[in-house]
């Protein structure tokens, strides 16, 4: 089993690695380890859709992979979720690409430029791969952007327009090239803190990341029991 875990920075995984045995390293962005009898290869992008969509289909053109996990810090935009949770990401969609006109804005698929199941999307979505390693996390939805907004009148725009849980800067970017190279993908992401004006005081990062850890031990451990 080789499963290969991507993030946006090392701050993400540095709790983890301590949990795994170092093999090699290709690159200060891309390390291969092990934990037990997973291969766990860890590609660190870089924040945002353009940096994630390069290093990733760079990564999958040279390697083979049974698993791409996006794991990772997200932020919340339902205080239905609490701040450490973990979630898994089932479908994400990109916020930020479209067109804004006098009074709303429009994704691609409102404006009439992709159809709404255009490949790979359905029904204007990216979706998970069907798999139970992450069936014991809450199922949310996810938006994608490259822009973390912070004016209330942003959020209401966002809340208003998109029907998702939570927020990140890769995770349809990740979904979106897996799709294209018939690699099954899942993202994990634990909540750091809400969509709201930006006040760091009320972030608990240190949480989020031990969730995190924790979570992603639990889903290499379910990936290597063998299915009799």
């Amino acid at each position: 089993m080789k499963i290969l875990l991507v993030a946006s920075g090392w701050m993400e995984v540095k709790l983890l690695v301590d949990e795994l045995e170092k093999m090699d390293e290709q690159s200060h962005l891309f390390k291969q380890y092990r934990w037990h009898d997973v291969a766990v290869d860890i590609l660190i992008t870089g924040i945002g859709t353009t940096f994630t969509t390069f290093h990733l289909t760079n990564v999958l053109k040279d390697n083979h992979y049974d698993k791409v996990i996006n794991i990772g810090l997200a932020r919340s935009l339902t205080r239905e979720l609490k701040i450490g949770e973990t979630v898994n990401v089932v479908s994400d969609e990109f916020a930020d690409l479209g067109i804004e006109k006098q009074s709303e804005f429009l994704t691609l698929f409102e404006s009439g430029f992709i159809d709404i199941n255009e490949f790979p999307f359905e029904n204007g979505f990216l979706k998970t791969s069907d798999s139970e390693c992450c069936s014991k996390f809450p199922k949310v939805r996810g938006i994608t952007s490259n822009k973390s907004v912070g004016r209330e009148t942003t959020i209401a725009e966002i809340k208003s327009k998109f029907s998702a849980h939570i927020e990140t800067a890769e995770g349809a970017a990740v979904f979106y090239v897996c799709r294209w190279m018939g690699v099954d993908c899942f993202q994990i992401r634990s909540i750091s803190n809400y969509v709201e004006p930006r006040d760091s005081s009320k972030w608990n990062i240190p949480l989020a990341l031990e969730n995190l850890k924790n979570s992603v031990i639990s889903v290499l451990q379910k990936i290597s029991v063998p299915v009799n």
